[in-house]
């Protein structure tokens, strides 16, 4: 009798105590659920931020030559972006982050590039790539960033491949040299009126592509027979003779030229010499004042392509222009305004204006979504940019300026033409 009721209150013990055991943890479940909850929702927001976002700043990262004969397009390029993020540095910031630029000096060496773009990706962390340079070193370090998925907001360089085929995180913004052939082409058959076309060109990148744009749109015009001659040269090349002479051979009264600064204002200077004197076209890739500097008086009467907001003559007191003058003045007081200066103020502008899209949804796909939201986007210095979910095409139209040369100190650009689409 006694055994038993020892048993029976044993099991109400062990009864109680299995009670207690599941009560009391139930009570300190529910509080751990609501820190386990909180903790949760503070590791979501944290998850929501990509590497390089924080409460108060945006890191972004750049490659650009600021060392080397590039350095004269790189350097006057980071300026101008770091005068853009200063001036909105001094406004709060977006959304109360300011922007912390890294840059890196690849010398336009594409190893250097790749090392350099790792370097900001992998250990600096950075958000996003802005405003690269440089067509060899950023096609070497292409498939590396398309593999990282990070955004890619401005390629300083006109290759088509950023934008073909369809790369989720490029945005590239200049026009690609396949559009200027294009432009090219028919500025020449349309506005000049060319007999007999030539199209000097440098034996890369820059020169290849946009030949063969020439030659399909003038199939396209149905004017193929006026291209008489396509002349090449070398980058390092200093002996312009030979390309000119075959262009004056050929009879040529409009010579397209597609190449970087210093051989294009070397060949102007031997045609000069020479008593030749056809109507150059050239790329955007000149249209900077350095070209002036370079060639002289040989470079007067020169038409060159555009395709940002234009900057000279009668455009200074228009309000973004002026704001780029004022804040480059203010920030670079001793530099010149180039076209360089204009490229960089663009990059870093649309990466802003992306940045005030995506609000605090700064994952890479946040951005990303928010950068496919601009519709012929024109209030910055770029001219009608487009991305949507299947096409990040840059800018397609371009306009025309003349070189004016009167001295040494005294020279500019004259917009000879509204922006041209090609047929």
């Amino acid at each position: 009798m006694r055994k038993e009721l020892v048993k029976k209150l044993l099991v109400i013990v062990f009864a109680l105590i299995f009670t207690i055991g599941v009560v009391l943890p139930g009570c300190g479940t529910k509080n751990n659920e609501q820190a386990n909850t909180s903790s949760s929702q503070k590791e979501q927001t944290k998850k929501e931020l990509a590497q390089g976002v924080a409460d108060t700043t945006v890191k972004v990262g750049t490659t650009l030559a600021l060392t080397g004969p590039v350095a004269v397009i790189g350097t006057p390029m980071l300026h101008g972006m770091q005068a853009y993020f200063n001036y909105i540095n001094d406004q709060g910031g977006v959304n109360g982050r300011k922007i912390e630029l890294i840059y890196k000096d690849d010398q336009f060496n594409p190893a250097i590039t790749v090392q350099k773009t790792q370097e900001l990706v992998e250990q600096d962390k950075v958000f996003a790539l802005v405003g690269t340079l440089g067509t060899p070193g950023l096609l070497a370090a292409m498939d590396y960033i398309v593999e990282k998925g990070i955004p890619n907001v401005y390629q300083g360089s006109g290759s088509s491949k950023f934008a073909v085929p369809f790369k989720k995180n490029y945005f590239p913004v200049q026009p690609n040299y396949i559009t200027e052939g294009h432009v090219l082409a028919q500025y020449a058959v349309d506005y000049l009126n060319a007999k007999n076309i030539v199209v000097i060109y440098e034996n890369d990148e820059i020169g290849t592509e946009g030949l063969n744009a020439i030659k399909e749109q003038l199939e396209k015009l149905g004017k193929s027979g006026l291209l008489k001659a396509a002349v090449p040269f070398n980058p390092n090349d200093v002996d312009f003779t030979p390309p000119v002479l075959k262009a004056k051979e050929a009879n040529g009264d409009v010579v397209i030229l597609l190449g970087t600064a210093k051989p294009l204002a070397g060949i102007a200077v031997k045609a000069k010499e020479i008593g030749y004197k056809p109507q150059f076209l050239a790329s955007y890739v000149v249209s900077d004042l350095t070209m002036f500097k370079l060639a002289k008086d040989a470079w007067n009467g020169a038409i060159v392509a555009g395709w940002a907001y234009p900057i000279y003559g009668k455009t200074e007191n228009e309000p973004k222009v002026k704001l780029f003058l004022e804040t480059l003045a203010k920030y670079f007081p001793n530099e010149t305004p180039s076209g360089y200066h204009v490229a960089g103020w663009i990059a870093a502008q649309t990466f802003v204006e992306g940045l005030k899209r995506a609000g605090d949804n700064l994952t890479w796909d946040g951005f990303i979504k928010a950068m496919e939201t601009f519709r012929d986007w024109n209030d910055g210095l770029a001219y009608k940019l487009t991305y949507t979910e299947t096409d990040h095409s840059p800018q397609k139209a371009m306009y025309f300026m003349k070189a004016v040369y009167k001295n040494e100190n005294e020279y500019t650009y004259e917009i000879i033409t509204d922006y041209i689409e090609p047929k």
